[in-house]
């Protein structure tokens, strides 16, 4: 269910992702097409507006001249008494007659405005406007001011998409700049247009992207299926090796516990009747010596086969774990232990009873308590080890963890990979895992190896956990 919610978020993840570099691509190409058309309008405009500024420089230049010359001394911001010249101001008139060309001003070298169709606007200072710097210095300068939007070379918001262009007039070109030509043209149905066209090139992008979004979603939702369908069949054949793993541990476990009992209850009787037998002949014999020094050492030796045999069945499976239960089996162990390690010593906390356990869990946790001890003795210097056990709500917790006196052999330890951590201890996490638990390896505070074990009995577990033929 966990791996369905994984791909459930990566193809959300996918789509969404998607989408917004989708968006972003889109809002990117939006601005990158409208920058091509407005730079296509400027060029058009540009040229379209060049020639008509030089035609009407052409036809009126003299007129033009003459006229920047009797107002050069114009003072800004008083009223002007010169006029135009006719034949001036009829070239105005007809230029404007077809509603290209709105507007056009006229400046002195000064820059102050000495005509403008627009009449509020003679008089004003315009020496800092950038456009007719340009101009008087002899280089013809155009600017795109689109409509509603602040026009920063006559400081005023625009009613028009309007082409500015700024044209020196002087009489040919080895004479000084008498002053500068400006001409505003409307190029509204230009922008239009343009418009239009740009939003159709948009739209068909859109569309483009929109089919290419979907491809790559039905291409993922394919890919997700098949995603789906191969870590369905991993799970299942997780599931049967599990299932596999668990019976082979209980069909070990049950050939275990029938070995030790035909030992135990089998050839240790046997021995033990052996040995009363002749304890009991060499007591009644009447023959002689040699006869009962013969007996006398048969009897240490079968005492030794049968002290061999019962260890035998106690390694296979304590006796105590079937009839005291595993509390007191731990106890023995930890006894046991320490007897054959006289130099290590075992610290038991066991906070829960016997009751608290599954009769199937008993011989799993003996089990992993009997791995980890030998585990630490073999790869680990421990010098004292704690084991404890104990019940948090439902869930049965272990905890096997060494604390080295060594200060120098604790910070070596914490040195060593986890994977060489992992691998030795890799039968206590195995029998963990496929009884239903979980199990983590790691070190703790002193640089000793800790290892904790859980089991969540209120939970749904394996068969092999819930099995009685383990008991």
């Amino acid at each position: 269910m966990a791996i369905g919610g994984d791909v459930f978020k990566l193809m959300r993840f996918y789509s969404i992702t998607s989408l917004a570099g989708f968006v972003v691509t889109a809002v990117l190409l939006m601005l990158f097409v409208r920058q091509l058309v407005i730079a296509d309008i400027v060029q058009l405009a540009e040229r379209s507006t060049l020639t008509l500024a030089n035609s009407i420089l052409n036809s009126v230049k003299p007129d033009l001249v003459e006229f920047l010359g009797e107002v050069q001394d114009a003072v800004p911001h008083r009223p002007l008494d010169q006029q135009l010249p006719a034949r001036l101001a009829a070239a105005i008139v007809e230029m404007m007659r077809d509603g290209s060309v709105v507007r056009v001003k006229i400046y002195n070298r000064r820059g102050v405005v000495v005509f403008s169709t627009k009449s509020s606007q003679i008089g004003n200072a315009q020496e800092n406007n950038a456009g007719f710097i340009s101009a008087i210095g002899g280089k013809i300068l155009s600017t795109l001011v689109f409509r509603d939007t602040f026009n920063h070379f006559d400081q005023e918001t625009e009613d028009d998409n309007l082409m500015q262009t700024y044209v020196p007039a002087r009489g040919n070109p080895t004479k000084p700049i008498s002053g500068v030509l400006e001409i505003y043209t409307d190029i509204t149905p230009l922008v239009y247009i343009n418009e239009r066209n740009q939003f159709g090139l948009l739209t068909l992008v859109a569309l483009l992207l929109a089919f290419l979004y979907s491809v790559l979603i039905l291409i993922m939702r394919h890919a997700t299926k098949i995603i789906e369908s191969q870590q369905t069949t991993i799970r299942d054949r997780t599931t049967t090796l599990e299932m596999l793993s668990g019976r082979m541990l209980k069909s070990e476990e049950m050939e275990k516990k029938k070995i030790a009992v035909d030992l135990h209850e089998g050839l240790a009787q046997t021995l033990s009747a052996i040995k009363t037998h002749v304890e009991r002949s060499r007591a009644k014999s009447a023959s002689p010596e040699a006869g009962t020094e013969s007996l006398e050492r048969i009897v240490p030796v079968l005492q030794d086969a049968i002290s061999e045999v019962r260890a035998i069945a106690t390694e296979l499976r304590p006796s105590t774990l079937d009839g005291l239960g595993l509390l007191p089996t731990i106890r023995w162990f930890c006894r046991e232990f320490e007897q054959l390690h006289p130099g290590k010593r075992i610290e038991q906390n066991l906070e829960l009873q016997e009751s608290d356990l599954p009769a199937a869990l008993k011989i799993v946790l003996y089990r992993v308590i009997e791995s980890v001890m030998k585990n630490l003795v073999s790869y680990v210097d421990a010098d004292q080890i704690r084991i404890d056990l104990r019940l948090a709500g439902r869930t049965i917790i272990l905890s096997v963890e060494d604390s080295p006196q060594d200060s120098t052999y604790a910070a070596a330890t914490t040195q060593i990979p986890d994977p060489d951590l992992q691998l030795q201890f890799v039968e206590a996490r195995e029998r963990t895992t496929l009884s239903g638990g979980t199990c983590s390896i790691g070190h703790n505070a002193t640089g000793g190896v800790r290892l904790r074990c859980a089991w969540d009995t209120a939970g749904a577990a394996l068969p092999f956990i819930q099995s009685p033929n383990l008991s």
